[in-house]
């Protein structure tokens, strides 16, 4: 099978963690590597966003990504990325006919998700679709305009597509209520994670490796140092944890600029934790288990979080989970045996949730937390899940059009 992944502004090479880099870069490779590993021919077109970057780049056996050319080669932020959106779907189109063509296009996030509606009408080729976020419930959790075709982009996404892929059940709910997708073009299928490569490390040896003392408590905050992942409200919250502890550390993975990483140390500062502060920068997704096992505790604070696959990742290194009750986090640690949920933008709740998860310690956590992935969030599952989604949608349009479907 032939398939080409849009991932607009989401190389899925970049660094999780640094700019609007997150689960959706993660999300793409992850699945774009495990289906060329199973002898599929899979290609990623993406954005071309620096000239230091090759045109092509090999994710894995049998995937690629394919950065194409769409204003100038510098990062441009993804609420601007309508500006360039009619070069790059005129990009994607050559992509498509000059490799002779895809048996299935999956596109993520809404602009991806128009270039694909335009190959299915140009190459009757069939479109999958995941949205990775939704406009009108970002809107609302974070009091914030989207770009004014996205809401409207987003629904006729969900009424033209062969079928719309939801990792949880709050997705779909929010689909049906907010956008009018029909049941029937949803498929659940939540990401799964490679339980290879997430697993849990020896503790004190990851330790010695970031160079953390073994003694100390831990609380890792993994992502983008944005505004609506919560970081403010969990350095408020780590100040009170201090008051308890105070040789706790917080370790933050992801940001790698100055702009980025400037206003959660002055925050620091002003709350009198700086020296408590520990920033790691961005680091390649395959050596996250490393500070995933250096902690006692991972911290989601979202104040909005579609999926939420850092939860998931943690636990499958065996580490507990505080998180707020929004979106899909309300799905993925909904089981108070792998952490804790909290209201979000609520520093007192997270505080005392953070200290209770490590007055229990991280063993009280640990096999509860692997039984909850490898029941519902393995890469196999998900694979198999996605892989069966591409078949029924190849049926039903070579059911509406007579020809063949693909191997």
């Amino acid at each position: 099978m032939r398939v080409l992944h849009i991932s607009d502004h989401a190389d899925p090479l970049a660094a999780p963690g640094t700019g609007f880099q997150g689960g959706q870069n993660v999300y793409v490779r992850s699945l774009a590597a495990s289906l060329g590993a199973l002898g599929h021919e899979v290609d990623v077109a993406t954005r071309w966003a620096s000239p230091r970057l090759p045109a092509r780049e090999r994710i894995g056996a049998g995937a690629r990504v394919v950065r194409l050319s769409a204003g100038a080669r510098e990062p441009l932020h993804r609420d601007r990325f309508g500006e360039v959106l009619e070069e790059f779907s005129e990009e994607v189109d050559r992509l498509f006919r000059q490799g002779g063509g895809y048996d299935v296009v999956h596109s993520h996030y809404w602009y991806s998700g128009r270039v694909a509606l335009d190959l299915a009408r140009r190459h009757r080729t069939p479109v999958v679709h995941t949205h990775h976020s939704l406009g009108a419930v970002r809107r609302a959790a974070l009091d914030r305009a989207c770009p004014p075709l996205r809401e409207e982009s987003e629904r006729r996404i969900g009424e033209r597509a062969d079928a719309v892929v939801v990792g949880c059940p709050a997705e779909a709910d929010d689909l049906r209520r907010l956008l009018g997708t029909p049941g029937e073009r949803m498929r659940l299928v939540p990401p799964g994670v490679d339980t290879s490569v997430l697993r849990p490390l020896d503790r004190a040896l990851a330790r010695r490796a970031v160079g953390l003392p073994a003694d100390v408590p831990v609380v890792l905050f993994l992502g983008r140092l944005e505004p609506r992942k919560g970081w403010e409200e969990l350095v408020h919250a780590f100040s009170r944890v201090c008051r308890e502890r105070p040789t706790a550390v917080l370790l933050v993975v992801g940001g790698c600029s100055a702009a980025e990483t400037d206003p959660l140390v002055r925050l620091a500062g002003r709350y009198g934790i700086l020296a408590n502060l520990r920033l790691c920068g961005s680091v390649p997704h395959d050596e996250t288990a490393l500070y995933y096992s250096c902690a006692d505790v991972t911290a989601v604070p979202s104040h909005y979080e579609p999926f939420g696959l850092v939860a998931v990742e943690s636990m499958a290194c065996g580490t507990p989970v505080v998180a707020t009750r929004v979106g899909g986090l309300s799905w993925t640690v909904a089981d108070e045996r792998v952490g804790a949920l909290v209201p979000p933008r609520d520093p007192m709740s997270l505080a005392d949730a953070l200290l209770s998860v490590l007055d229990r310690g991280r063993d009280h956590f640990h096999e509860a937390c692997l039984e909850r992935v490898t029941a519902r969030f393995t890469s196999a599952t998900w694979l198999n899940g996605i892989r069966e989604v591409y078949r029924s949608v190849q049926v039903k349009r070579a059911a509406s059009t007579g020809t063949p479907t693909g191997p």
